[in-house]
């Protein structure tokens, strides 16, 4: 006789989807974005001037500067912290970009929650509770 194999956490969980954003930038424009932890900022059309530094009063002093011409990708750490970049067209024609952010992971908190709210389920089903073995008030 043989026994079906039972699937493993790894192949019935699947990867999140990745969050995405277009960002359409007007010639002589810029727009500021927030670059999270393991995300990734993509150039589809033209060349983008990226500022980097501290954030004051909504807008980015300039510490350093960058160009991402098409194709290229800026890609943040899964440990770095939150940037904020600064992206300019200052070309002659539109340019296109593609922010891609990980979906956020939940904490060991969260999943400690979920683990004791599947095994409370786990135990109502399976009829635990009536027979008082959990759960019960003495």
């Amino acid at each position: 006789m043989t026994q079906a194999t039972r699937p493993t956490a790894t192949a019935t969980t699947a990867a999140p989807p990745a969050l995405r954003l277009v960002l359409d930038i007007a010639p002589g424009q810029h727009v500021l974005a927030c670059l999270p932890p393991a995300s990734t900022l993509r150039a589809l059309e033209g060349d983008i001037a990226l500022g980097f530094g501290p954030l004051v009063c909504g807008q980015v002093l300039h510490g350093g500067q960058q160009t991402l011409v098409a194709g290229q990708a800026l890609t943040q750490d899964s440990g770095a912290p939150t940037t904020w970049v600064r992206l300019g067209n200052p070309g002659r024609w539109p340019v296109r970009a593609v922010l891609i952010e990980a979906v956020p992971q939940p904490g060991a908190l969260a999943q400690a929650w979920g683990w004791m709210k599947a095994r409370w389920h786990a135990a109502a089903a399976s009829g635990a509770r009536a027979s008082g073995e959990v759960g019960a008030a003495h």
